[in-house]
């Protein structure tokens, strides 16, 4: 079983033990997102994180499982812009393959109105026979390589812009570790077929999704009949520890640079014509990365 997540449990334990989390020492609990021009596949879109940083401040301010019933086919009627988010990565990385392979599978996905959109149902298995390759994924609190590392970046891409269209999100989890190429505590950790990440389209109307990527980045667009306006609010990091150091040996060690743990909060505020519909509350714990080197 290859993904960013991947199941340890006789050396997460202790991990479960001190975070209180019944699912793996892969997860935490969490999740934001972009703007709205996406680029052509094979152009460089705009600037992410200014694309980001802009729509972030505007939330801060106003603002079926598997085939989910949809398809690859047909337009969607009255389709318009809902959202979209941007994330980056180094060109050449082996993640990147694994990354475009998911981005196929998602890119033209319809959702129906009132059915359930599933990661895993859609991209399905990553496994060798399917193109993925071996790329750090995370293992408890620990980095290795394992067939289809990576991918997590595509389903926490795809959350971004399901929290900012005001989606409803039934189902996701954060990594146990930090990972910088997504805003903290908004992210979507995956590992087929255990862990998934699910939402439901209850707009009223088809949600397609559109992604384009290039050589260091990945957008991710939603397209359809806005329901709700979004505001957001992220707490500061709290309850920070301390990392350790470590040594990994073999070909599936992965070197670290180290990072503290702490936990922080995300809450997301729907509106329906200025009125409020509900507030959410994402709450993450992030585990100290230790710093590792490899031998």
């Amino acid at each position: 079983m290859g993904e960013c997540v991947r199941q340890w449990w006789p050396l997460v334990a202790g991990a479960l033990a001190t975070t209180g989390l019944l699912l793996g020492a892969y997860l935490g609990a969490a999740r934001e997102p972009g703007a709205a021009t996406l680029a052509v596949r094979g152009k460089a879109p705009p600037d992410g994180s200014l694309q980001n940083k802009a729509a972030d401040a505007a939330d801060a301010g106003t603002a079926g499982t598997g085939a989910a019933g949809a398809g690859r086919t047909g337009a969607v009627a009255r389709e318009r812009p809902m959202s979209s988010y941007t994330t980056r990565f180094t060109p050449g990385e082996p993640r990147v393959r694994n990354i475009e392979l998911a981005a196929e599978m998602l890119d033209g996905h319809i959702v129906a109105p009132d059915r359930t959109f599933s990661f895993n149902g859609v991209v399905g298995p990553r496994t060798k026979s399917r193109g993925y390759v071996p790329a750090p994924a995370i293992m408890g609190s620990r980095m290795v390589n394992d067939v289809g590392g990576g991918i997590c970046q595509v389903s926490s891409t795809l959350f971004n812009a399901v929290f900012r269209a005001g989606l409803d999100i039934r189902k996701s989890r954060a990594h146990t570790l930090y990972m910088p190429e997504y805003p903290e505590g908004r992210e979507a950790a995956v590992s087929y077929p255990e862990l998934d990440f699910t939402w439901r389209n209850d707009t009223g109307r088809p949600v397609r999704i559109q992604v384009d990527y290039t050589a260091s980045s990945l957008t991710v667009g939603l397209y359809g009949e806005r329901r709700y306006q979004v505001r957001s609010k992220t707490s500061g990091r709290y309850a920070v520890e301390p990392h350790g150091t470590g040594v990994g040996r073999g070909r599936k060690c992965v070197p670290m640079a180290g990072r503290k743990g702490f936990k922080i909060d995300v809450w997301r505020t729907l509106l329906d014509d200025g009125r409020k519909v509900r507030r959410e509350k994402f709450h993450t714990e992030y585990l100290p990365q230790a710093k590792v080197k490899c031998v």
